[in-house]
């Protein structure tokens, strides 16, 4: 009875650990990541989410698109060449845009990638052209049935992972600091 009870509680604990990580695979690309920050209350972590969006990207009041105070803020970001794409041995780059909201808890926030497209430019090669999603939720069809992903998508992992953990490890260490980077005494 010792050993059911401790593997039903030992198998709960896998099935509600929460991702500190974004990872795109067959079964899909991770719903949200949870960074931990300790010794922070709710308000604080708010404050120091605005300064960060402040410093990270260029027009700060045009990339807010909602906020409650202290619960959420919503941002919504781009990236040029992003997501990239090799046929018939040409690389294409497509700029993406991006949502992002950010909930804040005492000691914790949630990063939570809501909205991903990319831009197809206008060609003689491209069907359809303009924004479109990328499609998150079902990442099975970028894969062939044998679990290899298809030629066409093999640099979409890297390149969504790589970004979306950067920005939220970029969040993480600025919210664990007391200092605002930007702020420099030498002037």
């Amino acid at each position: 009875m010792k050993k059911i009870l401790l593997l039903l509680f030992f198998a709960s604990g896998i099935m509600n650990a929460q991702e500190t990580e974004f990872k795109f695979a067959k079964e899909g690309f991770t719903d949200y990541v949870v960074g931990i920050v300790e010794g922070k209350t709710a308000q604080e972590l708010y404050k120091k989410t605005l300064d960060w969006v402040s410093i990270t990207y260029k027009n700060p009041k045009e990339v807010i698109k909602a906020q409650i105070e202290n619960d959420y803020i919503r941002i919504e970001g781009s990236k040029s060449n992003m997501i990239c794409m090799k046929a018939l041995g040409m690389l294409t780059c497509n700029d993406v845009r991006y949502q992002i909201e950010i909930s804040l808890k005492e000691g914790k926030y949630k990063f939570d990638l809501t909205k991903l497209e990319q831009y197809t430019p206008p060609s003689k090669y491209t069907v359809i052209s303009g924004w479109s999603e990328v499609g998150l939720a079902n990442t099975s069809v970028y894969y062939k049935e044998n679990g290899d992903l298809r030629s066409l998508f093999k640099l979409y992992p890297t390149s969504i992972e790589t970004e979306f953990n950067s920005l939220n490890t970029s969040l993480k260490d600025f919210l664990k600091s007391d200092t605002i980077p930007s702020k420099k005494s030498d002037w």
